[in-house]
């Protein structure tokens, strides 16, 4: 079975993915979620980033080795298994889990668990890898890292998945002690041979009170060579693991800011970062190349921006001028009263933008994009304020439309109560956040283009998985801690699943297997347990 949905972020939102025959519509992102991007005037050629005089040190003739070598102390890590309804829970034995990636045979789950200790000698920590899958009765674990004599937040702000190279081996960063140093690593490891290489020394740090930088983020290349880190040292920079050469992609992106917007496509390569909320000075970046501009700053208005759900293009919604009464606060987020909608490629040319007329009561935005029929859907709606006490400021809906990339002409769609005769060929989903104080603020749409006709989802649910060879859907309620399973073609009709309550997941995202099963995580006093559940 092709997954449509993973979770690659221990954010809150979740990729969409089209597979097949039918691509999905969809305004949902990966990494951080509302930003600032946009495309008017024509581009001009990437320029690469300056180089920044440094180099990560290549590992020449990298030994593999068994990391509870290097600080031993640790032992094994101990997990029980139980079963629960419709699944079975794991119990990891003094663990915190700190990240969950699917493996790419689909499935396996991989996750990092840290466990840490205080003896004679001062503390000490161990980062495993455990995988395992829904299909197999074991569990299998090895540590990837360690490290003794300093605070344990250190390797655990440290230490992130990047990625994998192929079905056995991911690519990860990680500290180590040396001395008085704490040493900054690109390792990969093998889950086949349990064994941990190191492929690049990044820098190295004096542990003399100053505090420690720690990696943001980290993502392999689909080239397979270069890597992505931001850390609190460098900001956002390239790495290229055959010669160690480094590229400061973004200056001054050291430290996270307030309003910041900052998005990954790790399946292409490419990447967006702004510095302040709704600005236009965004910076747009390739880490195959390491290539970074600026191509939006001739925007005069308000810029909010993503990538279409199955990376196939940038988006921005945009305004006509920065009247601060156009970007309106709520209690979760601000949303943004825009005019129009700017479509870009991937490189940041420019492609078509759909407008309304300047002083309009209505606004308009992206909701979702088809590649095969090069259409955009459009969400056309009004801000309004919510009765107290919440007074949280909400989008109403007065129209979707299908919008041409090839003539630029919008042409409004029907919406029907009961979705009848529809085929799965035609059939496409999009999603807009409609509510400033909601934490499920999705409005969710099933639209048939052939005859321009759509279905309003009556529930705010977040992170659907989309089947469309199975014609399947899989929602996800938070608030209520349920899932529902309906269809594209008839998404009227829905039957509840699995009731979740008692569990009281802590993390927010589901991370999807094949076979419809699923994973969650959270908490506990004497170690993290991990859920996978599956859905009929």
């Amino acid at each position: 079975m092709k997954r449509i949905i993973e979770v690659l972020s221990k954010r809150e939102n979740a990729i969409i993915l089209g597979v097949g025959g039918v691509l999905l519509l969809g305004g949902l992102v990966w990494g951080a979620m509302y930003w600032n991007a946009g495309a008017v005037e024509p581009s001009v050629p990437p320029a690469r980033a300056e180089s920044s005089g440094e180099k990560a040190k290549v590992i020449s003739d990298p030994d593999a080795y068994h990391a509870q070598d290097s600080v031993p102390g640790f032992s094994a890590l101990e997990v029980t298994r139980s079963k629960i309804n419709k699944g079975f829970a794991v119990t990891v034995k003094q663990g915190r889990v700190l990240e969950q990636v699917a493996a790419p045979d689909g499935v396996t789950m991989v996750y990092l668990v840290q466990r840490s200790k205080t003896g004679d000698s001062g503390s000490s920590s161990q980062i495993d890898a455990l995988w395992m899958g829904p299909q197999s009765e074991s569990a299998e674990s090895a540590p990837i890292a360690q490290i003794a004599g300093t605070d344990e937040d250190v390797i655990r702000r440290s230490t992130r998945l990047c990625g994998f190279m192929n079905k056995d081996e991911f690519i990860y960063t990680t500290v180590k002690n040396e001395g008085s140093e704490l040493v900054y690593y690109i390792n990969r490891f093998s889950l086949k041979q349990r064994t941990a290489t190191p492929l690049l020394e990044l820098y190295r740090h004096e542990s003399n009170g100053r505090t420690a930088p720690g990696v943001l983020e980290a993502k392999l290349a689909p080239d397979k060579r270069h890597v992505l880190v931001r850390d609190e040292r460098s900001g956002i920079a390239s790495y290229d693991l055959k010669t160690g050469a480094q590229a400061r992609i973004v200056p001054a992106s050291e430290a996270v800011k307030v309003g910041e917007t900052f998005l990954l496509a790790p399946e292409t390569g490419v990447g967006l970062y702004a510095a302040g909320r709704f600005q236009s000075d965004l910076w747009w970046f390739d880490w195959n190349t390491g290539g970074a501009r600026q191509p939006f700053a001739a925007e005069s208005g308000f810029v909010e921006a993503g990538l279409d759900a199955g990376r196939k293009l940038i988006y921005y919604n945009w305004t006509y001028d920065r009247k601060p009464e156009l970007a309106l606060a709520g209690d979760k987020r601000t949303l943004l009263a825009s005019s129009g909608v700017q479509l870009a490629d991937l490189k940041g040319n420019s492609l078509k933008r759909f407008s309304l007329p300047k002083g309009s009561k209505e606004h308009l935005e992206f909701g979702g994009y088809n590649e095969e029929r090069k259409t955009v859907l459009l969400h056309q709606f009004q801000l309004q304020r919510a009765a107290a006490p919440t007074s949280a400021v909400v989008k109403k809906t007065t129209a979707w439309l299908l919008g041409d990339l090839k003539t630029g002409t919008m042409q409004p769609l029907q919406q029907v109560e009961v979705p009848d005769g529809w085929e799965l060929k035609d059939m496409a989903f999009g999603s807009v956040l409609t509510d400033s104080g909601s934490d499920t603020p999705t409005e969710q749409v099933f639209v048939n283009m052939q005859d321009r006709t759509y279905y309003r989802a009556k529930w705010k649910t977040k992170q659907p998985m989309v089947l469309p060879e199975e014609d399947l859907v899989l929602f996800a309620d938070e608030p209520g801690k349920r899932v529902f399973v309906s269809s594209l073609t008839r998404p009227d009709l829905v039957v509840a699943a699995l009731n979740y309550k008692k569990y009281n997941w802590d993390n927010q995202e589901f991370a999807w297997l094949n076979g419809h099963w699923m994973s969650r995580y959270h908490k506990a006093a004497d170690g993290d347990k991990i859920f996978f559940f599956q859905i009929n």
